[in-house]
């Protein structure tokens, strides 16, 4: 079984974007590490990552998928290996998987 796509199934999530990553921009500001990633996917499509230690929004071609506290997965695409926004670097191959959020953290008081 594909590796990527196990853990989309066993996360009860999907896989929004597979491809290379072809640009990412770093920088640290009151303690975090925050930045972008860009993901160009099959046919030219564009998955923009927005991360503050973690990854907080997803937008393909402009259009926004998925925000905190739904979990946002950078994984590689050949073994499945979930990456942490410091290990995301140009020329990667990966896929990002959404994975809804527990039904804990969407209630009023937590969010």
């Amino acid at each position: 079984e594909d590796p990527v796509e196990a853990a989309a199934k066993a996360g009860g999530g999907e896989t929004v974007c597979s491809g290379k990553v072809v640009d990412v921009h770093r920088f640290t500001s009151a303690g975090f590490a925050r930045g972008e990633a860009i993901i160009e996917g099959d046919g030219g499509s564009r998955l923009k990552l927005a991360f503050q230690n973690e990854n907080l929004i997803a937008s393909l071609d402009g259009r926004v998928l998925a925000t905190v506290p739904d979990l946002i997965c950078v994984l590689e695409t050949s073994s499945g290996r979930p990456l942490q926004t410091e290990e995301v670097r140009y020329g990667l191959l990966v896929s990002v998987v959404l994975l809804p959020a527990p039904t804990l953290l969407t209630t009023p008081e937590a969010l």
